[in-house]
């Protein structure tokens, strides 16, 4: 795509690609097919996370049995404990989205953190983080350099850090980024400034064509009808926003990128 993924390619292109997988719509039943390697309908998860998986070990669990060292980082949305489900260490959050900057309650000298619609509906769960077997409800980093991409990555750093180097290890690191609430640091934003100010159809197309260069899609498909408002008929100040939305966006997946450099470089 448009958006700058070094790190991600080099990890497609030296590890294993599963070109014949499949998800699902919905985000953790996706993830829980991960984890066992079956499709959701099969362990439990056709309808609801919350639920435990049946039927299905993890790959925390066989990795363990391996004699694995197993991490987990980040994202879980599960009423399952990674801890009983093959993992040895797990730090993150226990929900599905969080503010990026800060997960938790007003900080002094700061406005309240902005937070998605459910969120503040619901201002007694939502904000559940568990960091090596502590849980804080709500979690309020001290710290202003806090950002959830950054921290998931350190987790797991510091973990590599301490492993034996005789013993293999797994980490499922599960980052959160890109899920709304769209958030990411200034620096990065800035890199994709005006870049989505051509509008969508030029970067759908764009798109499109580099994808039957690189044979994701057959060279004869055709592109399905645009589902979205012609870039010319919005205002001026639509389109700023739509665009200031895409940019940031990318940052998003920027810094999950450049944090996937960090674990690459320390392997």
């Amino acid at each position: 795509s448009e958006i700058e993924t070094p790190n991600i390619d080099r990890l497609a292109f030296e590890g294993v690609r599963f070109t014949n997988a499949y998800n699902t719509s919905k985000c953790f039943p996706s993830r829980a097919c991960i984890l066992t390697g079956l499709y959701s309908q099969q362990i439990g998860y056709h309808q609801t996370f919350r639920l435990k998986m049946e039927n299905a070990i993890t790959l925390g669990e066989l990795f363990k049995s391996a004699g694995y060292t197993t991490f987990w980082s980040g994202k879980h949305h599960s009423i399952e404990n990674p801890i009983t489900r093959g993992f040895d260490h797990y730090s993150g959050l226990l929900d599905g989205a969080s503010n990026h900057f800060n997960p938790g309650v007003k900080r002094t000298g700061e406005g309240q953190p902005a937070q998605k619609g459910w969120m503040k509906r619901s201002p007694t769960t939502y904000r559940n983080w568990v960091i090596e077997g502590k849980v804080f409800n709500p979690y309020t980093p001290k710290s202003k350099d806090f950002y959830t991409t950054d921290v998931f990555t350190n987790y797991a750093l510091n973990w590599i850090n301490k492993i034996d180097e005789k013993k293999p290890f797994f980490l499922y690191l599960a980052y959160t980024a890109p899920h709304d609430p769209l958030m990411a640091w200034p620096e990065d934003i800035e890199k994709y400034k005006d870049r989505y100010s051509i509008g969508y159809k030029k970067i759908r197309q764009d798109r499109f064509k580099k994808q039957k260069e690189l044979g994701i899609i057959p060279k004869d498909a055709s592109l399905s009808d645009p589902a979205y408002k012609d870039w010319g008929s919005l205002s001026n100040d639509e389109r700023a926003e739509e665009s200031r939305a895409m940019e940031v966006y990318a940052a998003m997946i920027d810094r999950l990128d450049q944090n996937i450099g960090k674990i690459l470089s320390m392997l």
